[in-house]
């Protein structure tokens, strides 16, 4: 029997050193108890007349995104499902975090420490030790890491193409560097995690835009000004885009639990491309919800109808429209 561990996680640095090692599959050999102590965590301070323990309009929603983000992120990992109603409320209460806004100063403190931890206890019994480490801590770094924030920054810069008064700020350090291609490692490893990228990127756009009249916006002690943060908050956030995902398909499981919809995990034939469908009772006649059964229980493909949107890459959301038998290959022109 393996032995059980703690690794205790303080910082960035103990976090990327971590994570290095589960990457190398080096953590195989024990169970570990991830340990939480002051990370993750995000810390938004801004500077300038007026901003005196207060929190704009702005600045709320940022941290309301933050929060769906995480729980997105949850849903993904434990539910697999990218879609955060599947959260219980019993769950939204276990992931809800605090913002904490210190006297004196418009700095607004953010513990997910106690996400982490719930995250790892659900996850303990359905990962391999170095699976966990690498889904927690990636996530973890993340949401809170200097790294992630830095390399938003750094995007978002060339995309605008301009040089800015920030570049010494942004620019990234050899270790920084070193960290920003384990964090891509990381989410090469784990499709959720590189998906949890994409929403809190989203809550950094409207961090850039909560800026309003104050002089700097620091994250995580990374600084930039006023008109920085407007200049990289002018780049367009990525839309989901529409799509058609008709094809052959086989069903992997049917979860029932929804009352409003039955849930579907599908693997695409042509490319192995595994996601969740939805379909609602009555959008289905019985012919059409027999094929599904037949398809299920058989082991068998079966041709999907299916209207999709897509957010770099992956399937956000999917309805079944139609299903029709899958013809034989004979029988095909």
């Amino acid at each position: 029997m393996a032995s059980s561990r703690t690794l205790k996680i303080t910082d960035d640095k103990t976090a990327f050193a971590a994570l290095e090692r589960a990457l190398r599959n080096e953590l195989a050999d024990a169970t570990y108890n991830l340990e939480f102590v002051d990370w993750p965590k995000v810390s938004i301070r801004l500077q300038g007349p007026g901003y005196n323990s207060s929190i704009t309009s702005d600045v709320a929603e940022a941290i309301i995104e933050i929060q769906t983000a995480l729980n997105r992120a949850y849903s993904r990992l434990v539910h697999d499902s990218p879609d955060s109603r599947t959260l219980t409320g019993a769950e939204r209460n276990k992931l809800r975090f605090k913002a904490k806004v210190s006297k004196g100063s418009s700095l607004i403190n953010i513990d997910l420490g106690d996400f982490a931890k719930t995250l790892s206890t659900e996850l303990l019994s359905k990962m391999t030790p170095d699976q966990l480490v690498i889904a927690v801590l990636g996530l973890g770094a993340i949401a809170g890491s200097v790294v992630a924030f830095k390399g938003f920054l750094k995007a978002r810069s060339e995309d605008k193409k301009a040089q800015l008064d920030a570049d010494k700020q942004i620019a990234l350090s050899q270790e920084e560097t070193k960290r920003l291609e384990t964090l891509a490692n990381a989410m090469g490893a784990n499709s959720a995690i590189a998906a949890a990228r994409t929403d809190f990127d989203g809550a950094r756009h409207t961090l850039l835009k909560s800026v309003g009249d104050a002089n700097t916006l620091a994250v995580n002690d990374v600084s930039i000004d006023r008109d920085t943060a407007r200049t990289l908050s002018q780049a367009k956030r990525t839309q989901s885009e529409e799509a058609q995902l008709n094809g052959t398909y086989t069903i992997l499981s049917t979860d029932l639990r929804d009352a409003d919809c039955v849930k579907l995990r599908v693997r695409r034939v042509q490319d192995g491309k595994e996601f969740l469908a939805t379909f609602q009772d009555h959008s289905l006649d019985r012919a059409q919800i027999g094929l599904l059964q037949s398809a299920e229980w058989g082991r068998t493909p079966v041709y999907l109808s299916i209207n999709a949107t897509i957010l770099r890459g992956e399937v956000t959301t999917a309805s079944i429209i139609s299903v029709t038998p899958q013809p034989a290959a004979g029988a095909r022109r």
